[in-house]
């Protein structure tokens, strides 16, 4: 069967006074509950809403600090599940939650263990409930907005679709809230620069993503071979016509499929450093798919350890690729050391072999 990861927002889960709407969580688990029935789609939920329905349940304004934002999540997410799990019951189904930070996506490991995890929720035929950790997330953990936890859900259920929900049907030619004669995009084959400058803030109160988180989240599917839609969840069973690839919504086409190991490299690491590499390097990278010998190193930036995931950057600082390194950066700059005095490596092993390394463009990065 195929799979699908189902984004949908705060903004699509309130009313006009940014409460929790029973109504809009019942369409929702409707739609979701029918795939799962369908014995054709795989759904995974990934939903916001916990810090809103928190704020309602404490009687708390949104003018807040980051630790009552954080507190308003705990309390949230327990009644937004809740609610999620009475209304799945009344379906048949049963639901798991599943609540995330970057780190555990950027850890291989960690990242190995969601993946089993996601698997055997998939293959018992309950849906998965996806949300941001907001209780503990902070700047340097934190994803930010649900788009692009989206994406990386997407990323480790390998997923074919990538459907985002919000109150807007797609991405306009300018801001249709402000511009009358703005038009929908319905087909992108390619999310260039002009693309994303075309993606504006959101009008949402309640919500912390915009259309340019969206696109961005797009960017980081397609690029890893994933269908992208981007709908109005007040489209009559919006779900349903996505999938049967009815003309509704904004639709990104995917590039071709990366393995799984490398789409977690390119979109789901941060880089500890830089291996700034020579020219001969660069193109038995991106021409040949060679792994990088320390003979193409040429110097060597930020402090990290073996098995740290660095960019590779040309002597011109552009972007080649990210990989995880063989040594860490004291070993790397003792050993160009001794490479400059004359001395030779060819019996050392890979500086990144190429199993453990993507080839990226600039504008990637």
């Amino acid at each position: 069967m195929n799979r699908v990861v189902i984004k949908i927002g705060t903004s699509s889960l309130t009313d006009q006074k940014g409460q929790l709407s029973e109504v809009k969580m019942k369409k929702i688990v409707h739609q979701v509950a029918k795939l799962q029935r369908s014995e054709v789609w795989q759904p995974v939920l990934v939903s916001s809403g916990a810090i809103a329905i928190g704020l309602e349940s404490l009687g708390w304004s949104r003018q807040i600090t980051v630790s009552e934002k954080q507190a308003a999540a705990a309390v949230g997410q327990g009644l937004l599940i809740e609610k999620y799990r009475q209304l799945f019951a009344k379906q048949g189904l049963q639901v798991a939650q599943l609540l995330l930070t970057r780190a555990d996506i950027e850890d291989r490991k960690r990242f190995i263990h969601i993946r089993n995890t996601m698997e055997t929720l998939i293959r018992h035929r309950i849906v998965p409930i996806v949300n941001e950790n907001d209780t503990v997330a902070v700047e340097e953990i934190e994803f930010g907005d649900n788009d692009s936890l989206g994406s990386f859900v997407a990323l480790v259920t390998e997923a074919q679709r990538f459907i985002l929900l919000t109150d807007i049907d797609g991405l306009y030619t300018a801001n249709p809230h402000r511009v009358a004669e703005a038009k929908r995009i319905d087909k992108i084959y390619e999310i260039t620069k002009e693309i994303e400058s075309l993606a504006a803030g959101s009008e949402s109160m309640v919500g912390t993503g915009g259309m340019r988180t969206k696109v961005s989240a797009a960017k980081i599917a397609t690029h890893s071979g994933i269908d992208v839609v981007i709908a109005s969840f007040e489209e009559p069973n919006v779900v349903e016509k996505v999938l049967r690839n009815e003309p509704i919504g904004t639709r990104f086409y995917p590039q071709q499929r990366m393995s799984s190991k490398k789409s977690w490299l390119a979109y789901s690491t941060r880089s500890e450093g830089k291996l700034i590499i020579d020219q001969g390097a660069a193109q038995a990278l991106t021409s040949r798919g060679s792994s990088l010998l320390l003979a193409g190193v040429k110097g060597v930036k930020g402090n990290f350890a073996v098995g740290a995931v660095v960019d590779i950057i040309s002597e011109y600082d552009q972007l080649i690729g990210k990989g995880m390194v063989n040594f860490s950066d004291r070993d790397l700059v003792h050993l160009l050391e001794r490479q400059s005095l004359g001395e030779r490596f060819n019996n050392y092993h890979e500086c990144i072999h190429r199993d453990q390394l993507v080839v990226l463009q600039e504008e990637e990065k």
